[in-house]
């Protein structure tokens, strides 16, 4: 199981940012959702390695937050908010969130137990943020609404921003967007890799698996 938790980066000095991101995260696909926890933080429950990638993507185009992803073990039965949710995958979160305030891209992947594809995960993932972050706020939108529509046509994602093609083309010919949604397959990949030991259940011999 994934726990995502992102905080705020200087908020003491800047707008409450959490409406905004919750709105970006809600095409996410989750556990249990993501909503406010305290502060300026906010917090979801995954069970995909591609809605982890995805929601990191949609964080990085909004920019100004601390990544933390934790991966493993969440108690049962799973809580209706993520306040009341416990287990190693949310004291793993806390943890990358907290070392993500000093850390590449603001950005850490804490895993039970560790392993290479969490640290591959992690690089892809920094790979996507840091890409994301070189660009200005207009061009993140550009390059978000390109792999959230890979079909639309520069004139298309022009007028959905009401700028001139030209602009979207020079953002879109330097290929961020063929970038960042490389760095998500592989994070996707890597998450993937890591993920079925969260997920082999304790059972007694002879036991009958039930989901």
């Amino acid at each position: 199981m994934f726990v995502l938790t992102i905080d705020q980066q200087d908020s003491r000095s800047t707008a409450d940012a959490v409406p905004r991101i919750l709105d970006a995260l809600s095409p996410i696909d989750t556990v249990v959702p993501f909503a406010r926890t305290i502060g300026d933080e906010v917090q979801g429950v995954l069970d995909d390695p591609a809605a982890v990638a995805e929601a990191v993507r949609r964080i990085a185009i909004d920019s100004g937050w601390h990544i933390g992803i934790g991966i493993g073990e969440v108690e049962r039965p799973l809580p209706e908010t993520t306040a009341e949710g416990r287990g190693a995958a949310f004291y793993a979160a806390r943890q990358a969130v907290e070392e993500a305030k000093s850390a590449p891209a603001h950005l850490v992947v804490c895993a039970d137990p560790d392993g290479e594809h969490r640290e591959l995960a992690e690089a892809a993932l920094r790979l996507l943020v840091g890409t994301l972050t070189d660009l200005r706020s207009h061009s993140r939108g550009y390059v978000g609404f390109r792999l959230d529509h890979p079909d639309a046509t520069q004139a298309e994602i022009a007028a959905e921003f009401d700028v001139s093609q030209q602009a979207v083309s020079r953002v879109l010919a330097a290929g961020p967007a063929d970038l960042v949604a490389g760095a998500e397959r592989l994070a996707r990949h890597h998450l993937a890799q890591h993920q079925p030991a969260q997920y082999q259940p304790a059972q007694s011999e002879g036991a009958a698996h039930v989901d």
